[in-house]
C-alpha cells in the first residue's frame, strides 16, 4: 500500500475526530449562533469584522470541517480507485464521504433555518458515523497491507450467527444511547439531575421533564455497560481463538467504564468543560471499537463459505 495513502487515512481519522470534539465544544459553550444565521461564512463575511469567543469557536469548527471534508473525499476516491473489487473498501469509502457531507449539511441547515432538538441530536450521531467509517477504512487498509506481507489473518475462524447478532445489536443499541446523550445536551438537560447515580433519591422520576430526559440516558448507559461486559465474557468463552475479537471487546469494556465515570463526573462537577469533551471523545472511541468488531465478524445476514470451524453457543 502506498504510504501516502496510509498517511492520508491517518490524517482523515485525526481530522474527523477533531470535528467531533469541536462540534461538542460548540454545543457545550453555546456557540451555535456565533456566526449568526449565515453559512458558510460568519455574518456573511469571510473575515469577520468583529470578534467574539463564540464566533471563533463556531467559525473555526466550520473551517476545520471543510478542510477535513475535503481530505475525506480525496481519501474515499483514492481508496475506491485502488481497490475497485473490494466490497468493504468501497462501502467504507462511500460511507466516510456520505456521512461527512451529511453532518455538514445538517449543521448548515440548523444555522440558516433552525432545527428541533431531536434533529440537532442527529448531528453528533452522523459525525460519529463519519469518524467510525474513516477509522474502519484505515484499519482495512492496514489489514490489507499485512495480508500483502504474508502475515496471518486473525479473522479466519468464523463466529456463530448468534454472536454476530449480539455484536451488531450492541452497536445499534450504542447508537441509540449516543442519541439520547446528544438529546440531553441539546435540550439543556445535562443538569436535570444534580446528583449521581440516583436522581433526587429516585430511580424513575417523571420521564417527560429534563429530569426524565437525563435519567433515561443514564438508564440506557447503565444497560450498555452491562451488555458490553457480557459481550466480552461471551467472546472469551465461545471464541477464545479469536484474539482480534477479544482485543476489541476488552477495549470496549475499558472505554465504556471510562465513559460511565466521566458521565457521572460531568454532573458532579456541574458541566466541567474538559470532562464533557473527554466524555464525547470516549464514546467516539467506544463506538469505533464496536464497529471494528462488526467488521471483523461480517454482517449477520451473510453466511461464511470459508468456515474453518463451526463453534456453537451453548444454550
Amino acid at each position: 500500500m502506498n504510504r501516502f495513502h496510509k498517511g492520508l487515512a491517518v490524517l482523515g481519522v485525526i481530522g474527523t475526530f477533531l470535528i467531533l470534539l469541536m462540534g461538542a465544544l460548540v454545543t457545550k459553550t453555546g456557540s451555535q449562533a456565533g456566526c449568526g444565521n449565515t453559512w458558510p461564512f460568519c455574518h456573511g463575511e469571510v473575515f469577520p469584522s468583529y470578534h467574539t469567543l463564540e464566533l471563533w469557536i463556531e467559525y473555526s469548527h466550520r473551517i476545520v470541517a471543510g478542510l477535513v471534508g475535503l481530505i475525506v473525499l480525496i481519501l474515499s476516491v483514492w481508496s475506491w480507485r485502488d481497490y475497485p473489487d473490494n466490497g468493504k473498501m468501497k462501502l467504507f469509502a462511500f460511507s466516510s464521504s456520505f456521512f461527512v457531507v451529511l453532518q455538514g449539511l445538517i449543521g448548515a441547515a440548523a444555522v440558516v433555518w433552525g432545527q428541533s432538538d431531536a434533529v440537532l441530536a442527529l448531528h453528533f450521531g452522523f459525525s460519529l458515523l463519519s469518524f467510525s467509517s474513516v477509522v474502519l477504512l484505515l484499519i482495512l487498509l492496514l489489514q490489507m497491507d499485512e495480508k500483502q506481507r504474508g502475515r496471518p489473518n486473525q479473522g479466519d475462524t468464523a463466529v456463530t450467527p448468534k454472536m454476530k447478532a449480539a455484536i451488531w445489536g450492541l452497536a445499534v443499541y450504542t447508537y441509540i444511547v449516543v442519541y439520547t446523550g446528544a438529546y440531553v445536551r441539546h435540550t439543556g438537560s445535562s443538569l436535570g439531575c444534580t446528583d449521581w447515580p440516583l436522581c433526587g433519591g429516585q430511580w424513575i422520576p417523571d420521564m417527560t421533564s429534563q429530569v426524565g430526559i437525563q435519567l433515561t440516558h443514564r438508564l440506557f448507559a447503565g444497560l450498555l455497560l452491562f451488555f458490553t461486559i457480557w459481550l466480552l465474557w461471551a467472546i472469551k468463552k465461545h471464541h477464545p481463538n479469536r484474539k482480534d475479537l477479544i482485543r476489541g471487546a476488552w477495549w470496549s469494556v475499558v472505554l465504556i467504564l471510562l465513559q460511565v465515570v466521566t458521565g457521572g463526573a460531568i454532573v458532579l462537577t456541574k458541566l466541567e468543560l474538559m470532562i464533557a469533551l473527554i466524555h464525547a471523545a470516549l464514546v467516539s472511541a467506544y463506538f469505533s471499537a464496536l464497529c471494528y468488531l462488526c467488521m471483523q465478524v461480517g454482517p449477520p445476514w451473510k453466511k461464511r463459505t470459508d468456515m474453518k470451524a463451526k463453534p456453537q453457543l451453548s444454550q
